[in-house]
């Protein structure tokens, strides 16, 4: 009998440690993501910073906001804010493969 009072009780909890992990792990990947994107940008790289930027922003926003929450408009948000940055990635790559002649 216990069990079935404390089974749901218990199953939340372990539900609600799983989401407080994966915030975490999202968290740390945004926070080390930014790092890295404001040393590009204090090198001059703004290029690379956005696009190193932009989609882990846009991963954030479409999980927690768009998955998570059930909002469209943020799932679709976050995967613009990932398509920009990967585009800005493209960008900042073509140009340091093929700089432009000064």
């Amino acid at each position: 009998m216990s069990d079935r009072v404390h089974g749901p009780v218990a199953q939340e909890t372990i539900r609600c440690e799983g989401v407080a992990v994966w915030m975490a792990l999202m968290s740390l990947i945004l926070l080390l993501g930014a790092a890295s994107a404001v040393d590009k940008a204090r090198k001059g790289q703004w290029y690379t910073a956005g696009g190193i930027f932009l989609p882990i922003l846009g991963a954030d926003v479409m999980l927690f906001g768009g998955v998570e929450r059930h909002s469209s408009l943020l799932f679709w948000l976050g995967v613009a804010l990932a398509v920009v940055g990967f585009g800005l990635e493209l960008i900042a790559h073509r140009r340091t493969r093929h700089p432009v002649p000064q």
